[in-house]
């Protein structure tokens, strides 16, 4: 490669060239592949010469393991009966600098659920209850995340729940400060990098925030 490597000549019964590179990081690269021009000369008074097309693909190295934002979550929900079973807790989502397959994440719960109350979708993420839950009551779950290289790499972080009595409904209707939002986001923005707030008058009573779905982006 132009700048990261060296051809080395090796005469026998049948001429041969080997391309020698650097190490190169897929992740740093904008392209996985590499073209070049390689051209072999002899000593002759009149040099013949030939050129050939060489095409090497950069594959990806696991060399980097999954990565939660926090080490650490801790949050409040209100408390469920036997009918809430199933439903969400949290999302406890991780990341993976590498490419490809390296890349793709599996997620499971590996401490703190002996009896069974929660269970994690493997691809999603999101944690979800399958028992009673009382007020006053506190659980700490250690999440995995293991990506899909050779070897393989993992990391975890700690969900803490605690819950609460279920409020009493507002008296007072629910609206946000602004009829719409508009925030802008960059492509290479990190992960887990707040991209605005959405906001309401504070209310006595406990509110959480859920995305419920997705609007038709709009153009011009």
């Amino acid at each position: 490669m132009p700048g990261n490597g060296r051809l080395q000549a090796v005469g026998d019964e049948k001429a041969r060239g080997f391309l020698q590179g650097l190490r190169v990081d897929e992740e740093l690269v904008e392209t996985v592949s590499r073209a070049l021009d390689v051209t072999v000369m002899d000593g002759g008074p009149s040099p013949r010469q030939s050129t050939v097309w060489v095409i090497i693909h950069v594959l990806d190295e696991n060399d980097n393991k999954p990565q939660f934002p926090e080490k650490v979550y801790q949050i409040k929900l209100p408390e469920r009966d036997r009918k809430k079973k199933g439903e969400p807790i949290y999302r406890v989502f991780a990341y993976d600098k590498d490419e490809g397959p390296n890349s793709d994440l599996s997620y499971s719960i590996v401490d703190g659920n002996e009896d069974g109350k929660f269970f994690i979708d493997p691809k999603t993420a999101v944690v979800s209850s399958r028992k009673q839950f009382t007020a006053g009551s506190y659980d700490i779950l250690t999440i995995k995340a293991t990506d899909n290289g050779r070897p393989q790499k993992s990391s975890t972080a700690r969900l803490h729940i605690e819950w609460i009595r279920k409020p009493v409904p507002s008296a007072l209707p629910l609206v946000f400060d602004e009829p719409y939002y508009n925030f802008t986001v960059m492509e290479h923005d990190k992960v887990a990098e707040i991209v605005g707030v959405v906001s309401m008058q504070q209310s006595a009573t406990p509110l959480w925030f859920d995305i419920t779905g997705k609007r038709n982006e709009r153009r011009g």
